[in-house]
């Protein structure tokens, strides 16, 4: 090839991924047992008081419910635990959600106006809420279930299929999905 530098071509080139992230849908990788001994490791106490009532009087009922909720809509249940556990504050709350609001999300809980958070009647639907709203950031296939999280229109649909991207979307922290990946990565 006269003028080239060197006989490679385009076609000689190789693209390699490096780091794709955290996936939010996909088949669970982490047992229940793992996300229950998570949470009990963490020091905080589980609010059965709270939660005796709505569907999950135990840590191990709790994350059973996650599972369920998780996997009929295709997203990672360890990706919905360690999320909810960074927005919670492992099940403590203290901030603009309340327990008794089953948000496990902060579905609602926008900086503009922190007082709009949604309330669901129990645990179940409150992390299906989760789930189908993580659904809606990851992916653009429709809901399985019937649908509970009213801000799910609000999506740009699959804009963040990773856990790392959530950040600057679903909370304005820059950090956020890189705090839910610790958590995630600690579950292995």
């Amino acid at each position: 090839m006269a003028g080239a530098w060197s006989s490679f071509g385009a076609d000689d080139y190789v693209t390699v991924s490096i780091g794709v992230g955290h996936p939010i849908m996909g088949s669970q990788e982490v047992s229940e047992a793992a996300m229950v001994a998570n949470f009990k490791s963490s020091g905080y106490s589980y609010p059965s008081d709270v939660y005796s009532s709505k569907g999950a009087a135990s840590i191990e009922e709790f994350v059973s419910l996650l599972c369920q909720a998780a996997n009929s809509e295709g997203v990672r249940p360890e990706v919905v635990y360690a999320q909810a556990m960074i927005e919670t504050g492992y099940l403590q709350f203290g901030g603009a959600v309340k327990a008794e609001q089953c948000n496990f999300g902060g579905l609602g809980a926008v900086d503009s106006s922190p007082t709009s958070a949604n309330t669901f009647p129990d645990v179940y639907t409150g992390l299906l809420a989760q789930a189908q709203h993580l659904k809606a950031y990851a992916s653009t296939d429709a809901v399985n279930n019937t649908l509970v999280d009213v801000r799910f229109k609000y999506v740009k649909r699959g804009s963040a299929k990773t856990v790392e991207k959530l950040s600057g979307t679903w909370a304005s922290s820059e950090s956020y999905g890189t705090s839910i990946c610790r958590i995630l990565d600690s579950l292995k």
